[in-house]
């Protein structure tokens, strides 16, 4: 994308924000490390305390309930979504970023909403109460999928270029004229 593209006082807020969930949705597939990690670290341990809920329901000779798997749940999406919400507004603070402000504080309390709706609704609405808990939770995986999609820890590049770019690229200028006193 060109810089005009990356500006949401070019392009407006509304198509800046469209473009951006677009592009940190789908550029990220494109790096094995980052993939990897989400899978590893974020579903597979960050998930852990919803993997041995649902293993000890499939495992009880009772018949199953499935509370301490929808605790897990309503449990992990706030710290999740929290945690990334934060990331990103720090880091687009940093770069005077409001659009993306916004919309982490958005998500932040959508997630924290839904949390206090869930719990008094899940009595009279457990199977409703359940999907959306679920509906939550793959937002959360998302939205820290969305978080630090730029992010070149999670990239196989070299993160010491401090000008950005690719270091063997030959730079702009000429030092044809240029002296040194000695």
């Amino acid at each position: 994308m060109s810089g005009s593209d990356t500006d949401s006082n070019s392009v407006g807020d509304y198509r800046f924000i469209g473009r951006e969930i677009w592009r940190r949705t789908w550029q990220p597939f494109l790096h094995f490390p980052f993939v990897s990690y989400v899978i590893l670290s974020i579903i597979c341990l960050g998930c852990l305390g919803i993997w041995v809920e649902l293993i000890k329901t499939q495992l009880t000779t009772l018949p199953a309930s499935y509370d301490g798997v929808f605790t897990a749940i309503v449990t992990f999406y706030p710290a999740l979504i929290g945690s990334a919400s934060l990331q990103l507004i720090l880091s687009s603070t940093g770069n005077s970023d409001k659009v993306l402000v916004s919309f982490a504080q958005i998500a932040l309390f959508s997630a924290f909403i839904s949390v206090a709706l869930i719990s008094v609704f899940h009595q009279l609405y457990p199977d409703w109460s359940f999907k959306v808990a679920i509906f939550f939770a793959v937002f959360a995986i998302w939205f820290w999928w969305f978080t630090n999609a730029d992010d070149l820890t999670y990239r196989n590049a070299p993160i010491d270029a401090p000008a950005g770019g690719d270091t063997a690229k030959a730079l702009k200028g000429d030092l044809g004229n240029f002296k040194v006193d000695g």
